[in-house]
């Protein structure tokens, strides 16, 4: 009876299937580039003894019926769009297929080649994209690294919480070792590599975000170990259109923007202008956020050429939460939950980096008089970077095609931070675990507990200035030897000028500060400071850049393969205006600080017993010093059928050290830096059909020679650990399911398994550079087979985008990230008996939730007003998200942990209105 029942069971549940005897295919039709939806976009389809078709409604989505199971040829097109051709195979059940058109805008494509954005099915290399759609709906208030985390073998965090200090590891290495560009051009910092995402709020004006993870396909020399971020912004499109968007959110967040296109006009003019205006109070305590920003784009063409120039910057300033913290200080349940003590407790958004302030004063008759009392950050950070990019795109005829990049950027700002005087610390005293502003002013103003009559200035704060000049240009040109053979070659040249000091912002209440003891021997050490005057240090960067890449592709519908090769010339010079002047005789040196002369001995060639003061010396300004990098890239892409693709990369990079790793902020040359070596294998397999990607891939990464360096302010000593490797190798699966036409996933796993290889050595040398007598050199650093920190290793992400109703979506996102052990320094480990991992910190989990809905266009489908929120950390859960082990040992203590907590549940509505 039980068997029987079962029998009928399945039969009833098979009868639909036998009933049907004809099908359907459905889907959407959109941009390739942006995910924008082509309402009106024309499906036909063919074969099985059908010719028939059906246009894309005003969502972009089309319907086939009435299809008998077969094989059939699809064609989406539609204007201004190349068509896409795909073949579906219809058995036992509907078919969903959706058509990602690229555009047929020549500019759009012109960009897209200059970028190096990588071709599915084609570029050898592991990659995934964020569409224009994605972006606009996931994004919320964050940073643009933060929406990466999506990406497998990607670790991106909001650092100390403050607007713009995200930071963003790929497969380890940190952002550094991850080169950005902006539609083309690379914007990492010239001197130490890092990416400051507050120069920018590209968030609104980007068109797609491609990660390149690995040997990426980038032709010109740039750092990419981790990989490549390719931002392509707007401005190339041929849709005239006019956009408006209102934000707010948790923390008084405000965010207001307009955007103008204006597709193509007579002449073959166009342009693309936005503004936006930001303010926040901040998730983490005095974290505010304001910040404007401007981007234009004007585009012309010319015969073959084709212009574009762009100009783009966000003045802002936003405070900061610069330094990691014990665990109890933000929470004694998560102290206790890893074994640390409990402290005093101020919450998960506590900041230690501001106060409150009364600048009070006495009156005539020796009475205090209170002011207005208000609130001051200790650590802020301004800045504004307007940088200017001109495009020419020639296409000289059929098989030549040539372009080129001017660029300009003019960064002006810096970071607000305390120093005490005399003294030399940037740690303001604090009182109740906020900066005691109160007891500083007080003392400086002689009101407090010490007798200041002249009122010297015993605390301040400064303005840590890293201005720059960056000039720079890209020219590339790609040959078309035969249809399958293209040679591509150019050259990239930049030059940039760091301007680097400290000046007093506030005296808090003093008339002066003094010169802070052995800074600046140029000046009279009695002289008062004022407001605006340079202390601590004061010198400027220069670095001077040129190189040239040669690439040759060869593709077929089957087969594509690419060999690259890269060479770059660095030279890196610094000025120094607080070290005593040098005054340079024949052979003979001197150095002349404030009141410091020099009578030439009578012996010596030139002019014998002419007596030179410090106003004949020059600044101090050191040689030239040249490093030469060079890379070799190849791979090979082979389609085993319409869906499947294996690949293969491999490559070596010599890679350059930054200028910071050449020079301290004391002026004094690193012993024994040179480039480094990394080698990078990956293999990969793909899978593409119309509802359907998938890929999974394997790599390994060995860096070799890898050095590190570090100072320790109270010895006095400079620590360089040398000659060790690290390897990095992983896992990676990426999938995006289009379940039914309302329906899409996606998922993300990376596993991963990095360690240092090797053992190091350390040497220790003065602030002169010069290896200290009376201690052990090139003492051994026990690194061996411990696992790198600072991220986490392994990965798990999924996600669901859901169209209950015509125009809504809903999209939940759950993240994980596991095996996580707190960034250390390497040069700790000298004692073979400590050698072992840094700590290992609990798994982290988020879960996310983005809503919107779109109404109906109307007047003639012109407007279109849309709504979109989104919850992030919808369970308000915290985890350790950045840390960092402050023991002078590697040995596992939580009460040596500092760190940083992810921020806690917020909000975000807004509404858009497009004509």
């Amino acid at each position: 009876m039980k068997h029987f029942l079962s029998l009928v069971l399945v039969c009833l549940l098979a009868l639909p299937a036998l009933a049907q005897t004809t099908y359907s295919v459905r889907g959407r039709v959109v941009d390739a580039v942006s995910g924008e939806t082509l309402p009106g976009a024309t499906v036909q389809l063919t074969g099985n003894g059908q010719n028939t078709g059906a246009g894309a409604d005003s969502d972009g989505n089309y319907k086939i019926a009435n299809l008998p199971a077969g094989t059939y040829t699809i064609l989406g097109s539609f204007i201004g769009y190349k068509p896409v051709t795909q073949t579906v195979k219809i058995t036992t059940q509907n078919v969903v297929a959706t058509f990602r058109l690229p555009t047929d805008n020549a500019s759009l494509d012109e960009v897209t080649v200059v970028a190096s954005q990588a071709q599915e099915r084609s570029t050898p290399v592991a990659f995934a994209a964020v569409n224009e759609v994605k972006l606009r709906e996931t994004l919320s208030n964050r940073d643009l690294p933060m929406i990466l985390n999506e990406t497998p073998g990607v670790y991106a965090t909001q650092g100390g919480g403050g607007t713009g200090d995200s930071r963003i590891n790929v497969r380890g290495f940190d952002q550094r070792n991850v080169a950005v560009l902006v539609n083309g051009v690379p914007v990492n910092d010239m001197e130490n590599g890092s990416v400051f995402w507050s120069n920018w709020d590209l968030g609104d004006v980007t068109k797609s975000l491609q990660v390149q993870r690995g040997l990426s396909a980038s032709k010109i020399a740039v750092p990419s170990v981790g990989g490549t971020i390719n931002v392509l912004t707007k401005g190339f499109d041929d849709k005239r259109s006019i956009l408006a968007r209102v934000e707010t959110g948790s923390n008084n967040y405000r965010k207001s923007s307009l955007m103008l296109s204006s597709g193509t006009l007579p002449g073959d003019w166009a342009f693309t202008f936005y503004g936006s205006r930001r303010t926040s109070d901040g998730w983490v305590q005095q974290a505010y956020d304001d910040a404007w920003t401007y981007f234009g784009n004007i585009s012309k063409r010319l015969g073959p050429h084709r212009l574009s120039l762009t100009a783009m910057g966000s003045p802002q300033s936003h405070g900061q939460r610069s330094f990691t913290q014990r665990i109890n200080a933000f929470s004694n349940e998560k102290a206790n939950e890893v074994g640390a003590r409990s402290g005093t407790e101020y919450g998960f958004d506590y900041n230690p980096y501001w106060g409150k302030l009364n600048r009070r004063y006495r009156d005539s008759s020796g009475a205090i008089v209170n002011g207005p009392t208000e609130t001051l950050n200790e650590r802020a950070n301004y800045y504004h970077k307007p940088q200017i990019n001109l495009n020419d795109f020639w296409q000289v005829n059929d098989k030549l095609f040539i372009s080129t990049v001017l660029y300009a950027s003019y960064g002006n700002g810096g970071g607000i931070t305390g120093l005490t005087s005399p003294g030399n610390s940037t740690s303001l005293p604090a009182k109740n675990g906020q900066t005691d502003f109160q007891t500083i002013y007080d003392n400086n103003a002689n009101l407090g507990t010490i007798t200041n009559p002249d009122k010297k200035a015993t605390g301040m704060l400064i303005n840590s200035v890293n201005s720059h000049r960056w000039y720079g240009f890209v020219v590339g040109a790609d040959y078309a030897l035969n249809e399958q053979l293209t040679l591509s070659a150019g050259v990239d040249g930049r030059t940039y000028y760091g301007l680097h000091y400290r000046e007093i912002r506030d005296l808090l209440g003093a008339n002066y500060a003094a010169i802070p003891s052995g800074t600046d021997r140029n000046s009279d050490p009695a002289t008062r400071l004022g407001v605006g005057d340079k202390l601590g240090y004061n010198y400027d960067g220069k670095t001077q850049w040129l190189g040239a890449y040669t690439q040759l592709e060869y593709k077929t519908p089957v087969l594509s393969a690419v060999v690259s090769a890269t060479v770059s010339q660095i030279n890196y010079k610094r000025i120094d205006y607080f070290q005593a002047k040098q005054l340079t005789v024949g052979d003979s040196t001197y150095s002349l600080g404030f009141g410091q002369s020099v009578t030439i001995p009578s012996d010596t060639p030139g002019q014998p017993g002419t007596t030179y003061t410090a106003a004949d010396a020059q600044n101090v300004e050191t040689p030239w010093v040249d490093f030469t990098g060079y890379s070799f890239k190849g791979g090979v892409n082979y389609n085993l059928t319409e869906h499947d693709n294996l690949f293969f990369n491999a490559g070596y990079i010599s890679r350059v050290p930054f200028f910071n790793q050449v020079y301290t902020t004391n002026g004094v040359r690193y012993p024994n830096v040179r480039p480094e070596g990394i080698t990078s294998f990956e293999l990969g397999y793909g899978i593409s059909y119309p509802n359907l990607k998938a890929t999974l891939n394997a790599y390994y990464t060995l860096w070799t020679n890898k050095s590190t360096n570090s100072y320790n302010s109270t010895d006095l000593v400079y620590t360089s650990v040398r000659n060790v490797d690290a390897r990095h190798m992983g896992v990676e699966l990426s999938v995006a399911q289009e379940i039914s036409r309302r329906v899409q996933l996606n998922a993300a796993i990376s596993i991963g398994d990095w360690r240092w290889i090797g053992q190091g050595l350390a040497t220790y040398s003065d602030e002169a550079g010069i290896l200290i007598a009376d201690r052990a050199q090139n003492v051994p650093v026990y690194l061996d087979n411990v696992h790198v920190g600072d991220a986490a290793q392994n990965q798990f992400q999924l996600g669901l985008r859901v169209e209950p109703i015509r125009g809504a979506y809903i999209r939940p996102s759950f993240l994980l990230f596991t095996k996580y052990y707190a960034a250390f320094n390497p040069d700790n480990i000298l004692n073979p008996d400590t050698r072992t991992d840094s700590y290992r910190l609990p798994t982290s989990r988020q879960f996310d939730m983005h809503f919107g809905y779109d109404l109906k266009p109307f007047f003639n489908d012109q407007v279109r007003i849309g709504f979109k929120a989104s919850v992030l950390n919808v369970l308000n859960e915290f985890y350790f998200t950045d840390v960092n082990n402050s023991s002078s040992t590697n040995v596992v203590d939580p009460n040596n942990l500092n760190v940083f907590f992810n921020r806690g549940r917020t909000f975000t509505i807004g509404m858009s209105v497009a004509l």
